[in-house]
């Protein structure tokens, strides 16, 4: 083993021209869109760039975000944005501008809390109304809309922090890739660890790894703990239909996926992130905290082949207990296996000497001269004999100023570049995750990947690609 960035300017330069332009009333978003462009050019507009004219305002402006999800992981969102260390409060430089959630009585309660005017159960009417003044959004619905809103966000020109995993599909992932790159925008992806300020184990691995520790990385281990399958049969595979909760849009809800009858199960935790109309399961949820680190650490490209190793496909819910296998290429032309094992699923044959399997999540790295353990709060080298006396090397990464306030700042700066986990960075790797999740939907064991024509050479896997969406939920396109 071991010799082998809202249309922003209207509020920044307001001028007589631009005063006569008004976001009509929805029919639908790409029409309204539509109108708006139209009434733009009219007033002597060709081209919008959004960023450039942010660029121009004073590094203290005051920056308008709006928060789209507010439940759940979007107040944990909520709460890092507005945070001491975070460089983003009313005082200096920002405003929770406008708050949306699908459930009312969690969007009130919310906007109470952070005094936020604006309130919305549908986003597009929040942006109809006002993207002239936002400057940014934060995304953190559920994953099945993430696509849709965040194109469409990008495509009015503001700036968008999206939780992960980014979309449900490799063509959604693609499409936000795109946007963002096109439009210059200051875009972040909700990976925390990427940028966390207490990273400390994270970044001293890249060092060791860098500095050779454990020599020429031969092949990675993932394995993390958990399962978003719900325990109770009823609760995972539900029967009928039940009522839809007063304050609380399903239409909105459900987006651009195909209609189904409203079920309380699909709002319930943790099987909302299992069941296909709404996530991918525990991989897709969990997975880009580790699986991005890997990709930064050995500067990784897409993988060439996936193999798929896991239970009989269910047709509702990802039933996890995973074996995933990803094949990359070096840079020096080897094969580069990386793993990911999740419920109580272990790698084999790894001697229990140089691992600690009990370990809840853990990244193995095993090497040409050692094993280079690590996560969130711990890292180890192994064997420990050799590495008893290890002078580990000098600390060359600099603590992070958090995932929150490098958007921020970015945004400020006008410098898309300052964000580490932005959109363009963080889609190969998602589509990786979401290529290895259709795999399994599919009952498919094995494929070959080509990154470049977005195609695989299995027509079952490939069907799931670009999904079939609802009529009326259109993607904006460049």
């Amino acid at each position: 083993m071991f010799n082998n960035f809202c249309i922003r300017f209207v509020l920044s330069t307001k001028t007589n021209n631009l005063t006569n332009v008004k976001i009509m009333k929805r029919s639908s978003t790409s029409t309204t869109r539509r109108r708006f462009l139209q009434a733009a050019s009219v007033a002597g507009l060709s081209t919008f760039c959004a960023p450039a004219i942010l660029a121009d305002k004073s590094p203290n402006s005051r920056l308008n975000v709006g928060v789209i999800g507010v439940g759940g992981r979007g107040s944990a969102d909520i709460s890092e944005l507005v945070g001491n260390n975070s460089g983003y409060n009313e005082q200096n430089t920002g405003k929770l501008f406008a708050f949306c959630d699908v459930n009312k009585d969690t969007l009130n309660r919310q906007a109470d809390k952070y005094k936020v005017e604006h309130r919305y159960q549908d986003y597009r009417v929040m942006f109809d109304e006002k993207s002239k003044e936002l400057d940014a959004v934060l995304i953190a619905s559920m994953d099945h809309t993430h696509g849709l809103i965040a194109c469409t966000a990008m495509n009015l020109g503001l700036h968008c922090f999206c939780e992960k995993p980014l979309a449900n599909s490799v063509w959604e992932i693609r499409l936000m890739a795109d946007f963002a790159r096109k439009k210059k925008l200051c875009t972040q992806t909700g990976t925390q660890v990427r940028s966390w300020t207490n990273g400390a184990h994270y970044y001293r691995s890249f060092e060791l790894i860098n500095a050779g520790a454990i020599g020429e990385v031969q092949e990675v281990f993932i394995w993390s703990d958990g399962n978003f399958v719900p325990s109770k049969k009823e609760d995972r595979e539900p029967v009928g239909e039940t009522p839809v909760p007063a304050n609380f849009n399903y239409d909105v809800w459900l987006g651009p996926v195909p209609f189904r009858p409203f079920h309380k199960a699909w709002l319930a935790h943790p099987g909302r992130f299992a069941f296909w109309h709404s996530s991918n399961g525990y991989v897709a949820g969990m997975g880009p905290h580790t699986i991005d680190m890997v990709w930064t650490a050995l500067k990784l490209t897409p993988p060439e082949t996936i193999e798929v190793d896991g239970p009989e496909p269910n047709p509702l819910y990802n039933p996890d207990k995973q074996h995933i296998t990803w094949t990359h290429r070096k840079a020096d032309g080897k094969p580069l296996k990386v793993h990911w094992f999740d419920s109580n699923r272990r790698p084999e044959n790894l001697p229990a000497e140089l691992i600690d399997p009990k370990k809840r999540q853990a990244i193995v790295f095993i090497g040409s001269e050692g094993v280079l353990q690590v996560h969130y709060d711990y890292h180890f080298l192994r064997p420990s004999d050799k590495f008893a006396n290890y002078k580990a090397p000098a600390q060359t990464y600099p603590p992070s100023i958090g995932h929150q306030r490098q958007w921020i700042e970015a945004i400020k700066a006008n410098k898309p570049e300052k964000c580490e986990c932005n959109i363009e960075y963080a889609a190969p790797y998602t589509e990786a995750i979401v290529l290895a999740v259709n795999m399994h939907r599919a009952g498919v064991k094995k494929v070959n990947w080509n990154a470049d024509k977005m195609e695989t050479d299995s027509k079952e896997v490939n069907a799931f690609i670009k999904p079939k969406f609802r009529e009326g939920w259109d993607f904006p396109t460049l």
